[in-house]
């Protein structure tokens, strides 16, 4: 019953029609499906002029064609007219047309998140081909736009080569390999896109871009210039800073310098990263002054770049005589997480610096100097590191550190014997002072047996000489004074006090005549007027006094 119903209406509608329709509607789907939107829209309106109260059918076909046409036509009643079908007819056959329809619309306007809603509800196997065409390309556009770039690659992927679309879903396609890195594929999709009317002229940019990410600098200084001559101010702009890189890249300052000029006068701006590209090649072209002030703004987040910056950065400084500021631009470029050979000789020039400008205080000088030694022990330069570092030990006073830090290094050169020698040394007075006699007496003889340097080795036996004088020792005592006083110069303070002690430890072996010779060379080279001197006088009135002489006597004692 349901199958003669049918057909009785089709005849019914067909009839009512008549053959003009017939050819009118015809004209009109040939017209719509080869996308011919307004002369389709022009036969449907004819054909809706010639419909007759009994064809109902038709009616509804050529109500939802004229609604098609005015989605495809961008008309702003498109919208309103689908809806007003859905309500008219209800449970139409023409009800995943009017979905497929809204979702064009709203995809048309821009409003991607009610196109996806209206093509989710599209029952994609019920279009015809040329709509399915269409749904695949506009539902590419909807996932492309949010970024769901692989199921947006997967919709331009069914849109067959000789589709009005192709190049359309080529180009996505092309440019979603790009901005994924597969840039060989990219490649190819683009290259077979250079005659295409739509997109033709923006191909050779993408092929540059590409060229350019694969490192192929020359090709960018080479066909850059024409793409850039023939730009808009904005696509210029990116051009400029692509060449201006390549020529970076090639090391020719100067081209580098040209072409960023060049990128801000198209108003391109300059980030940290064209910044540097700016710092540095004034830098390698000798502009210091010029350099340093673009290395400035390329320096920020504790990056590499930054890393990069501040090195160059600290050597305009010092180009400039500033060598606060290099010591600090130094100290950003010292971060090892980064370039490992940047960093050791950021360090190793902070540390320089620190030792210089800090007097040799135990601040960050010596901090930063033992980190370089802890962090990079086989380095060329750690020996001369660490001879900063007992440097600034020694500087501090600090003998039992400085002690320690010579003794970790290998044996070293005349430089470093010559420091062990001298620290050792003042390590064994600090022992004396304190009392310590047999410490003291063990480090002077360690300073006594490097003896590199003449004027620690003869105050190294002046001191041996004071620690058996005060151990009662005086034969020791005396031999040790006499080695001084063949090496010591008489300016000294110690020259005329072991002349002094000499004097006693004659007196001890009852010598008065050398007890009194010692007394006078140290009258002689002892100038304040202090117990010292009264004492020496007090002494030769003495053996004045043994060797009755005493008008001699009266005179030293007065």
């Amino acid at each position: 019953m349901l199958l003669i119903l049918a057909s009785a209406a089709c005849t019914f509608g067909a009839q009512a029609a008549g053959p003009e329709i017939g050819t009118l509607m015809e004209r009109a789907r040939d017209l719509f499906d080869y996308g011919r939107w307004s002369d389709a829209r022009h036969e449907f309106l004819r054909a809706k002029a010639a419909l007759t109260p009994s064809d109902r059918l038709l009616a509804q076909e050529v109500e939802f064609y004229l609604a098609a046409c005015a989605v495809e036509l961008g008309s702003a009643d498109a919208e309103g007219a689908l809806r007003e079908f859905d309500e008219r007819y209800p449970g139409s056959v023409y009800a995943n047309d009017v979905r497929f329809a809204l979702g064009s619309f709203y995809c048309s306007a821009g409003n991607m998140k009610k196109a996806r809603e209206a093509f989710e509800k599209t029952d994609y196997r019920a279009l015809s081909a040329p709509r399915r065409e269409q749904y695949d390309i506009r539902m590419g556009y909807v996932e492309f736009g949010d970024g769901n770039y692989a199921k947006a690659y997967g919709y331009f992927d069914r849109i067959g080569s000789r589709s009005e679309y192709v190049d359309h879903a080529r180009y996505y396609k092309a440019y979603i390999d790009y901005a994924e890195g597969r840039y060989g594929r990219a490649k190819q999709g683009f290259e077979t896109l250079a005659r295409s009317d739509a997109y033709g002229d923006v191909v050779p940019y993408y092929l540059l871009q590409i060229e350019f990410r694969e490192g192929n600098y020359r090709y960018v200084v080479e066909n850059g210039e024409a793409l850039a001559r023939r730009a808009v101010p904005e696509r210029r702009a990116e051009l400029e800073r692509v060449m201006a890189e390549s020529w970076f890249r090639l090391e020719d300052f100067n081209k580098t310098l040209e072409h960023l000029a060049a990128f801000r006068s198209a108003g391109g701006e300059m980030d940290r990263d064209a910044a540097y590209l700016e710092g540095f090649s004034l830098y390698r072209t000798a502009r210091y002054p010029e350099a340093a002030e673009w290395l400035r703004k390329a320096c920020g987040a504790e990056d590499a770049l930054t890393q990069n910056a501040s090195y160059h950065l600290a050597d305009c400084y010092l180009r400039a005589g500033d060598k606060e500021s290099a010591m600090q631009a130094f100290a950003m470029a010292s971060d090892e997480s980064l370039d490992a050979a940047i960093a050791e000789d950021a360090l190793f020039n902070y540390a320089k610096l620190q030792y210089e400008l800090g007097g040799g205080a135990f601040n960050g000088a010596i901090n930063v100097l033992t980190r370089y030694v802890e962090r990079y022990p086989s380095s060329p330069r750690a020996e001369e590191a660490r001879t900063l570092l007992i440097a600034a030990y020694y500087n501090s006073r600090d003998y039992d550190a400085a002690y320690r830090a010579i003794k970790a290094m290998p044996s070293g050169d005349a430089d470093i014997r010559a420091a062990l020698q001298k620290i050792a040394y003042f390590r064994g007075l600090e022992a004396y002072s304190s009392g310590d006699l047999k410490a003291a007496q063990s480090y002077l003889a360690e300073s006594a047996a490097v003896n590199v340097s003449p004027k620690y080795s003869a105050l190294t036996s002046f001191w041996q000489g004071e620690i058996a004088f005060a151990q009662g020792d005086y034969a020791v005592a005396a031999a040790k004074y006499n080695a001084y006083l063949k090496r010591a110069p008489r300016t000294e303070r110690e020259y005329a006090l072991a002349w002094y002690n000499l004097g006693y430890c004659a007196f001890d072996r009852n010598d008065l005549r050398q007890a009194q010779e010692a007394f006078g060379k140290f009258l002689a080279a002892w100038s304040p007027r202090d117990s010292y001197r009264a004492d020496a006088l007090n002494r030769l009135g003495d053996a004045a006094y043994s060797d009755r002489r005493f008008e001699a006597a009266v005179g030293e004692y007065d």
